[in-house]
């Protein structure tokens, strides 16, 4: 005949393998979540079917239409509390963004797209009545006419935002941006002016 004690280890046991499996599936699932959160809203923000605001230019060839080098950024409340979504909207506006079907486009002087904004938690839409804790901002290398430049201005206003809003500039995996990483960033868009700049003149 079994115990009390050895049904109590037997049930002690079984919780603790419950409680193991709990954690090892909530950190997949988690991971999953925040992967599947950043493609779809690159694939929002990067259609090609969109009627406004896609990255395609007048004297881009077919190869560079095909091409694509994404720069990430992701601006990230620091207490994990909702950004005030009017003085969001308030802040890019002053920095010249345009509203554009749900996000926000950010242009040159010309009026040619650089990078665009929105919300980092899905759908991505970034509206009045949105809630969200992170911004989610992406420049795509091979559609702005210069690539660094293109970069600096985003960077610009990634610092720029984030001090107002007392957010996190963080990569395109959510961790804190790095010296190395904007290095690593600015080499990329050296490097892709230089492909861009050879097939111009081949």
């Amino acid at each position: 005949m079994v115990s009390n004690s050895e049904v109590f280890l037997i049930v002690a046991a079984l919780l603790a393998f419950l409680l193991i499996l709990y954690i090892f599936f909530k950190q997949f699932f988690t991971r999953k979540l925040s992967q599947t959160s950043i493609q779809n809203s690159e694939s929002m923000l990067f259609n090609g079917n969109a009627e406004q605001g896609t990255l395609s230019f007048d004297d881009s060839d077919d190869q560079e239409q095909i091409d694509q080098a994404l720069i990430i950024l992701n601006l990230i409340s620091m207490d994990k509390s909702n950004f005030d979504i009017d003085q969001v909207l308030m802040l890019f506006k002053n920095l010249d963004a345009r509203h554009v079907e749900g996000f926000l486009s950010y242009r040159d002087e010309s009026g040619a797209e650089i990078f665009r904004v929105a919300s980092g938690i899905n759908p991505g839409v970034l509206e009045l009545g949105t809630q969200t804790h992170i911004l989610f901002m992406a420049l795509d290398l091979y559609q702005v006419r210069d690539p660094l430049k293109g970069l600096e201005k985003m960077l610009d206003a990634a610092t720029n935002i984030s001090e107002k809003l007392h957010a996190s500039i963080c990569d395109q995996n959510r961790a804190p941006l790095s010296k190395q990483m904007i290095e690593h960033y600015k080499s990329k868009a050296q490097e892709i002016s230089h492909i861009k700049s050879m097939r111009k003149s081949s």
